[in-house]
C-alpha cells in the first residue's frame, strides 16, 4: 500500500476552495464558489478521506466509504467523524445525508474537485 500526506491533499483543496473554518487538528474544511462544503481527514496516510454533500459520478480512483451501507452515503442519522458538527460543518453535520469517500491519489483528487465545484 502507497502512503499518501493527507497535507498534500490540503495543499490543493487550499489553492483551489476557500477554508470554511480554522482546521482542527483532525479535519480541514473547504467551501465551493457555490457554498458546498468538503471536509478532508488530515490525519489518514492511507488514501485522501473526505466528506461531501454530493457525490453521483465515478471517478478513477475514489471509492465510497460506507461500512454499514456499502457504496451509499451516510445517511441523515448515521454516526460520523465527531469534527462533523454544527461549528466546523454545518452541512456535513449529524443530521445531513453526506458522503464519505477515500481518494487513492492526487489526480484523482484534482477530478473531484473540477467535478464538485460544477454541482
Amino acid at each position: 500500500m502507497i502512503k499518501v500526506d493527507s497535507q498534500d491533499a490540503e495543499k490543493l483543496l487550499k489553492k483551489r476552495l476557500m477554508y470554511s473554518n480554522t482546521p482542527t487538528d483532525y479535519i480541514a474544511t473547504f467551501r465551493t464558489a457555490s457554498g458546498r462544503e468538503i471536509a478532508l481527514e488530515r490525519e489518514r496516510t492511507e488514501g485522501f478521506f473526505v466528506w461531501l454533500h454530493k457525490y453521483t459520478t465515478e471517478i478513477n480512483g475514489i471509492d465510497v466509504e460506507n461500512e454499514k451501507y456499502p457504496g451509499k452515503p451516510y445517511t441523515a442519522n448515521q454516526g460520523r467523524n465527531s469534527n462533523l458538527n454544527e461549528k466546523n460543518t454545518p452541512k456535513l453535520k449529524p443530521g445531513k445525508k453526506v458522503w464519505y469517500l477515500k481518494v487513492d491519489n492526487i489526480e484523482a483528487l484534482e477530478n473531484l474537485i473540477d467535478w464538485y465545484c460544477k454541482q
